[in-house]
C-alpha cells in the first residue's frame, strides 16, 4: 500500500539529494510513501543516476539520510527516508 507525499516534502527532498549529490549527473528523484513489513510508513527515495561521471562518493551517500531527515524536521514529515540509487540502465532494464 502507498500513501500520498505532499509537493512540499518531495521538493525538499529532491533540493537536498542534488545538493548534496551535486558532482554527480543525476537524472532524477523519485519519491514515494510505503509502509514497512510492520505497517509503518516510511518514505522510498530512489535516486536514478549516469555514472559516466564516476561512481557515488559513499561518504555522501551515507550522509543523506542526516541531511534529508533534517530538512523533513522542518516541514513535520516523520517518516524515515529509505534510499535506492540506480543507474539510468538499471531503471529502464537495459544491460551493459
Amino acid at each position: 500500500m502507498v500513501n500520498n507525499v505532499e509537493k512540499p516534502v518531495i521538493d525538499e527532498i529532491r533540493r537536498v539529494v542534488q545538493s548534496e549529490l551535486s558532482d554527480v549527473f543525476h537524472l532524477d528523484v523519485f519519491v514515494r510513501g510505503e509502509y514497512d513489513h510492520n505497517g509503518d510508513p516510511f518514505l522510498r527515495v530512489e535516486f536514478v543516476f549516469d555514472p559516466r561521471n564516476g561512481p557515488l562518493n559513499p561518504q555522501k551517500v551515507k550522509s543523506l539520510g542526516r541531511h534529508v531527515g533534517e530538512a523533513l524536521q522542518d516541514l513535520n514529515e516523520d517518516r524515515f527516508p529509505v534510499f535506492s540509487f540506480k543507474t539510468l540502465a538499471e531503471q529502464t532494464g537495459e544491460t551493459a
